[in-house]
């Protein structure tokens, strides 16, 4: 159990993060294929993965053990994802954790060397895990976690931080002094001026504490709610066209569904030339619809969250709505 004493100043800089953190829930579907996850909500989620699951990835259960999860994933996760760099202060804590522990394996060792084929190969593994185990899941994580983060504001909004500290999770116990979490280690720690952050995860089981320079993160499950694939984007519906206009529209639906998408892949998807594509992008760039990150040459293009509810909502609206009419209504 780790006990942290919390001043009137500590409890008024406590949030809740309302965005999911996805390097850390890539890190745990790693785990999760390691070790059976308890509850029968990620039961689903964990047979489509392991079904799909490269054999040849296995070295990335090196880097995990019953009590480090790896913490340097944020860049694999990114919609232009970059390498994995051994060298972060994040990867050296963790293999330095690991040789702590005796449990450096070859891989590992290489890793924490820079070995470039070492790199390659990780850089490899984690493009498959996400490809797999994250990125079907996004918009639903996002949802789970952020209707997570609503119901604990609320408590906080009506009944202020002790109700909040009260209703977060069984595993946190406030008695108005002292926060307590239910862990697998046994510490005493101080927040030193840093702000508590709690953060709900869809694919966590457990509470964890991460204490970081700038902030101390303490991660809590969802509700155990079943993880499930997220909606199929295929074509724009009719609200959405007569929102943005046919093309726009279906520029919008076609970053939503392939994050990180190239000017040059969005022009082949729309047939148009890549100079239409740029302006069709700008466009939706300036409204706030998707973001674009260049790397290199390469521009590549993905969806903001607004993005993300407008493409998702109008394609269910309409959905919803074709199912409710008869055949040939119009």
């Amino acid at each position: 159990m780790i006990q942290i004493r919390l001043t009137t100043d500590d409890l008024d800089r406590m949030r809740v993060a309302e965005a999911p953190d996805f390097g850390y829930e890539l890190a745990l579907s790693g785990r999760h294929l390691v070790v059976r996850p308890p509850g029968r909500h990620l039961s689903a989620w964990r047979l489509d993965v392991a079904r799909a699951w490269n054999p040849r990835h296995n070295r990335l259960f090196d880097l995990y053990t019953d009590l480090y999860l790896p913490a340097f994933f944020d860049e694999a996760v990114q919609p232009a994802p970059a390498p994995v760099d051994p060298a972060s202060p994040p990867a050296v804590a963790h293999l330095r954790d690991l040789a702590r522990s005796s449990a450096l394996t070859p891989f590992t060792r290489a890793l924490a060397e820079g070995d470039p084929r070492a790199t390659t190969a990780l850089d490899r593994i984690l493009a498959g895990l996400r490809a797999t185990a994250l990125d079907p899941y996004r918009r639903r994580i996002s949802s789970l976690v952020a209707t997570a983060s609503a119901t604990t504001r609320a408590h906080a909004a009506v009944g202020g931080p002790d109700s909040l500290l009260r209703s977060i999770h069984p595993s946190v116990d406030w008695d108005g002094r002292h926060l307590r979490l239910n862990t697998r280690v046994d510490s005493v720690d101080s927040l030193e001026g840093r702000p508590l952050v709690f953060q709900p995860s869809a694919l966590a089981t457990g509470i964890t504490f991460n204490p970081l320079a700038d902030a101390v993160i303490v991660s809590y499950p969802t509700a155990a709610t079943p993880l499930t694939r997220d909606p199929e984007l295929h074509t724009p519906s009719r609200a959405l066209q007569s929102l943005l206009g046919t093309t726009r529209a279906a520029a919008l639906v076609a970053v939503a569904r392939t994050p990180a998408l190239t000017t040059g892949r969005l022009a082949a998807t729309l047939g148009v030339s890549p100079a239409a594509a740029s302006r069709h992008a700008s466009v939706l760039r300036d409204a706030g619809l998707i973001a674009t990150i260049r790397n290199g040459q390469t521009v590549h293009h993905h969806p903001t969250r607004l993005g993300l509810e407008l493409a998702h909502g109008t394609a269910t609206d309409q959905n919803a709505q074709d199912a409710a009419s008869p055949p040939g209504a119009v």
